[in-house]
Order: structure tokens, then sequence, then C-alpha cells
């Protein structure tokens, strides 16, 4: 038990190593986490990407030996001081120092390593104090994120997740259209192949576990681990539109783009063209009378002498109703000369027209009141 406890333990940390640090140039690929953590350089580049700060003020770590020759323990103890420099000033981690992961202690490099992932994770998660509260933290999530699934019932961190269909469930909340759930009942190996597979090309989390071993659960500091990369990277679930707003949307579809047709038809023109201008007028009043505004009228706008201004339409709104849409028309219209009309605005109209494209069009840029 202890050495497969083990086995998944240096996988976990080799990968999340990997995982952090692939962007660094200057750390090799980690193969063995307990082997190459033992030079210091590996440390070193895993705080810096964690805290987001540079270790540069705190020291250099060497990478070649004098003459060029390979590192010395002497060398790797050297670089393992920076790091720890670091460590006692914000992980407080206790019990081992730089000489026992230069000497590759498999038990206390563990230890380190954790530590140094509850540190940085509770801070990411909200600042929380300690391992039992980020435990908390991700099982809520766990459980608020599955809650739909009557099959999945998600107790604890451990074997709540045997078989992987509360991996499945989580991704399926946060994606039900594109990532339906659809558990293979005598096949977990599939289930977590799957989850893992869809967590990583969807969301960039890191495959920490492995898939292939049916019983990855196990070992409550590699769920924590990787369930932590899940709740950072999988993006919130959006609130439910109201049945109503669906409702009308859907029955009301084709309705609207028949208007957009009718709208869009008509054909752009200068203001100077009160006929065509007022087609379009007469069009907006359908609209706006069918779907229930109230008071529609269509006005004739002021104009300077000798120049024919263009109509324009304005409603009140009916009354609130919590069920259906907001439906906001934002309309561009041609000009001859975009200047003359800013000038007609002031602080007191209900729209301020806004120049747009290089001064060839106008778009209304505020509302006052209902009058939007």
């Amino acid at each position: 038990i202890f050495g497969l406890r083990m086995k998944r333990q240096r996988r976990l940390y080799t990968n999340f190593c990997n995982a952090k640090l692939v962007d660094r140039d200057d750390v090799p690929p980690i193969t063995d986490v307990f082997e190459d953590i033992k030079d210091g350089r590996l440390l070193y580049a895993l705080l810096e990407v964690l805290s987001g700060q540079s270790l540069a003020p705190l020291g250099r770590v060497k990478t070649k030996g004098k003459g060029g020759k390979p590192l010395t323990r002497i060398d790797h103890v050297a670089n393992l001081s920076i790091a720890f420099r670091y460590i006692n000033q914000t992980t407080k981690i206790v019990g081992i120092g730089p000489g026992d992961v230069a000497d590759g202690n498999p038990n206390l490099i563990l230890g380190l390593l954790w530590s140094i992932i509850v540190f940085f994770t509770a801070k990411d998660l909200g600042g929380l104090d300690d391992v039992s509260a980020l435990k908390k933290k991700i099982l809520k999530w766990c459980q608020k994120r599955t809650e739909a699934n009557p099959d999945v019932e998600v107790r604890n961190l451990r074997d709540s997740f045997v078989g992987g269909r509360a991996f499945l469930a989580i991704l399926n909340d946060a994606d039900p259209t594109g990532f339906p759930y659809a558990p293979s009942p005598d096949e977990p190996t599939t289930n977590f192949k799957l989850a893992f597979r869809e967590a990583a090309d969807k969301y960039g989390v890191p495959e920490l576990l492995d898939a292939e071993d049916e019983e990855c659960w196990k070992d409550e500091q590699a769920m924590v681990t990787y369930l932590s990369e899940m709740m950072k990277r999988l993006p919130d679930k959006a609130a439910d539109p109201s049945p109503g707003v669906l409702k009308h949307v859907d029955a009301t579809a084709q309705q609207r783009l028949d208007d957009l047709k009718r709208l869009c038809a008509i054909a752009s023109v200068p203001t100077t063209s009160p006929e065509t201008c007022g087609e379009c007028a007469a069009a907006l009043h359908d609209i706006m009378t069918r779907d229930g505004l109230a008071n529609v009228e269509v006005y004739s706008s002021s104009a300077s002498e000798g120049t024919t201004a263009p109509p324009f339409v304005a409603a009140s709104s009916p009354r609130f109703d919590e069920t259906l849409p907001t439906i906001l028309f934002v309309a561009d219209y041609g000009v001859d000369d975009p200047a003359g009309i800013m000038g007609w605005t002031d602080e007191t109209t209900a729209f301020r027209p806004e120049e747009v494209e290089g001064g060839s069009r106008l778009r209304a840029a505020g509302a006052a009141g209902a009058k939007a």
C-alpha cells in the first residue's frame, strides 16, 4: 500500500511541476521529481511561478559548477537555501531543510511539495487559513457542480469519485450541451479517461491523475490538488434564464427575423430624403405598436431653415414584465454632414449621437429613462 501511494504521489508531483513550469526554459522537463528537485533549480522556478514573484533578490541559482563542471552537493544545498529563504518567510514549513532535499528524502520532499501546494492553492481560492478550510471549499464546490445528477452524491473528496461519475458530472455542469453526462456503467477507466481528457483539452486542467488507475481517487492529496485545478479553471455556471424568457424568444424568433429583414430592405439615404425616412419610421411604428409599447407616435423633428428633417418614433414602456426579455434596438443611419448633426445635441437631450466609423455614420449613444 505504501509503495502504491508513493508511486501515485511521485506521478502527481512530477506532473504538477511539469504543468506549472511548461513555459520556463531554464528548467528541463521533470522525469522524476525526487531526483530533479535535488539541485534546487526546480524548486526555485516553481516558487517563482506559484508566487508570481522573482526570487532574484534572495539570490540566483547556479546552473554549472566551477569550470563548467556538474554541480556538486554543496552547490545543490546553496541553490536550495535560496528557495528556503523564501519558504521560511511565507509558507513557514518546518521539519525539513535544504540538506534533506539535496539528499532526495522522498517523504520529506512529498511533505514539502504538499505544503507548498496547499499554501498557494488556499491563497488562490480566497485566502483560506489551512488545508481543512481548503478541503471544505473544494467539497462544497463539487457538491454544487454535481447536484443536478441524482446518481452522483459527493460526500467527500475520495470514494465519492469511485468510477469517475463525479468528474463527468462536474464537466457536464460546466457545459451541458457540449459535454452530455453519459458515464460508462462498467468501465471506470473509460470514465476517467473521458473526464481527464475533456478537462485538459477544453479548460487546460493538467492531467495529474492516472486514468488507468481505477483507484486514483484513494490518494486525497492527489484529489485535492487535481480538483483545485478544476475549480480554478472551469467557468462558473451561468444563471439559467427564466422559462418565460426562453419561451418568448422561441415563439418570436421568426417574427424578429422578419422585422429585421423589413428594416434592412429600406435603403440608407441622406436625412434630406423624408420619403424614405418616413418609410422606416412607419415600419418602426408598426413593430412597436404590435409589441405592446404605449403611446407610439411618429414625430417630425425640427430642422434648420431651408432643410427637411427626418421623422423619429417615440413610445412609452409598458408595465415591466420580468418573464420577458428586454430588447434594445440600436440603429445606424446615413447622414450628409455628421458634424452638422452633432451640433444639435446637448446634455439635456434623450439621445446623444456619437460619431463612428471615420465620421461617415452615427450611432445613438445614450438614453434618458423609459425613452430608450
